[in-house]
């Protein structure tokens, strides 16, 4: 393919000028005059264009370098949290071994404080205060389902479990059965799994406190405060819940076979699936409570209030059932 040649375009002569109308030559000359300042504007554009692209790289650089220090002020902070979580661990577990029992106690809520800044180290946390409790849990010697009390510092670690355990999948080892925990508060405590046949949790205060699928069989309840506890699957075989506040609670798929809960409040308590054959619930209070799938065969529930229970109709409650004259349905 041939390229045309560009036609080279000459200036005008003195004569072709001097033919021009006067306008025009005057308009020749203004443009003439113009033209340099035009390189000059043109060049001052190209430099300010210079400008503006060398401070957008500045730009840049200087936020690659200020993104680059934040990430090492992270870092640097980072290690030093790491390392002052690390020696607050190693000073709580050395006071573990303490001979006064108010520093051993002060110990296991440093180390529930430490799981709440540190949820990755839980795992640790929680091997840790289930030793200590272990270690101090039902005395070897000790008779056959004989009472015994756990000291203050036991009670501490029970609670502490709350932060430091998701599960309290490994309470269930515990040799916690017939353990005494009278007037004790251990609201919000985390229970799960716990083995506590035959313990005493007379008055106990268990607000809100997990005992999914923990063993109560036998275990004395009487007058403790389980509003809103968490019961689920929990084994309460002849349990004596007399005038235990069960407001709210969970129950589903409990076992309350023979538990005596004469006078218990159980307004509206989640008994979804529970196991109440031959259960005493003489005078109890279940208004609101949802009892679908709940098995009440040979259950007591003379004078009880089933007012707006869920779940069974009055005539299923009565086919199998014991009621009286001031059950309200």
């Amino acid at each position: 393919m041939k390229h045309r040649k560009r036609t080279r375009i000459t200036p005008p002569t003195q004569a072709e000028l001097d033919e021009l109308p006067a306008e025009k030559r005057y308009e020749l000359h203004q443009a003439a005059r113009q033209r340099p300042w035009q390189h000059v504007t043109t060049i001052s554009v190209l430099l300010g264009l210079l400008f503006t692209a060398g401070g957008l790289v500045y730009t840049a650089r200087t936020w690659e370098t200020g993104q680059q220090t934040l990430e090492t002020g992270r870092e640097a902070l980072e290690a030093t949290q790491q390392q002052q979580i690390t020696d607050r661990y190693a000073k709580a577990v050395e006071q573990l071994g303490n001979d006064k029992i108010e520093v051993r106690i002060g110990s296991l809520y440093a180390l529930a404080r430490i799981a709440t800044d540190s949820p990755a180290d839980s795992d640790t946390l929680s091997e840790v205060v289930v030793a200590f409790i272990l270690e101090r849990d039902r005395p070897a010697d000790l008779d056959e389902g004989k009472v015994w009390t756990p000291s203050t510092d036991v009670i501490a670690a029970v609670r502490a479990l709350r932060q430091v355990d998701e599960g309290g999948r490994v309470l269930g080892e515990s040799l916690l059965a017939a353990a005494n925990f009278r007037d004790a508060n251990l609201s919000r405590a985390n229970l799960a799994g716990a083995y506590l046949a035959g313990a005493s949790l007379l008055d106990a205060y268990l607000l809100e406190t997990s005992l999914t699928g923990a063993n109560l069989a036998g275990a004395n309840l009487n007058g403790a405060d389980l509003t809103y506890a968490n019961l689920n699957g929990a084994d309460l075989t002849d349990a004596d819940l007399i005038g235990a506040n069960l407001t709210g609670a969970d129950l589903a798929t409990a076992f309350l076979t023979d538990a005596d809960l004469n006078g218990a409040d159980l307004t509206s308590a989640f008994l979804n699936g529970a196991d109440l054959n031959g259960a005493d619930l003489t005078y109890a209070e279940l208004t609101g409570a949802n009892l679908t799938g709940a098995d009440l065969t040979g259950a007591n529930l003379s004078g009880a209030d089933l007012s707006r229970i869920t779940g069974m109709t009055e005539q299923e409650i009565r086919r199998v059932a014991t009621v009286d004259q001031h059950t309200k349905f």
